[in-house]
């Protein structure tokens, strides 16, 4: 059983390790950047089973209008469990509807968004960063 956690503090290498592990694209040799990308959300819910960190979503919100998702990254062999359906549960439990979700999905998990709520839309634009 895994259970969920609101804003339980993590360290840098805990995020680098789910990372690295579920196969979402990160910058995960900069540690002094994950520690910034960890200081500056101000959403974090994590999957625990037992003591072992298997998921995290993290993200930035304005808790009033709209939240945006920058990472929902479970390890690999943790993954089709529904825990990231039970993390975007838990987040949007707590916020409510009044707040939108937004998140960029990466091209492997385009199928899975929609199964938890998400709807595609076709009116959003980017900067692309340089990693």
């Amino acid at each position: 059983m895994v259970e969920i956690q609101a804003n339980k503090k993590i360290t840098a290498e805990e995020l680098i390790t789910v990372f690295n592990s579920s196969g979402i694209n990160r910058p995960i040799h900069d540690r002094a950047r994950i520690q910034r990308m960890l200081d500056n959300s101000n959403i974090l819910y994590t999957a625990w089973d037992h003591a072992h960190l298997v998921g995290i979503l993290r993200g930035v919100s304005d808790m009033s209008y709209c939240t945006f998702v920058s990472d929902l990254a479970i390890l690999k062999n943790y993954q089709g469990q529904g825990i990231g359906a039970q993390l975007v549960a838990a987040l949007r439990k707590a916020q409510g509807e009044n707040i939108s979700t937004v998140l960029i999905s990466a091209p492997s998990a385009t199928r899975f968004y929609p199964k938890i709520g998400f709807e595609q839309v076709d009116q959003a634009f980017k900067q692309q960063r340089r990693y």
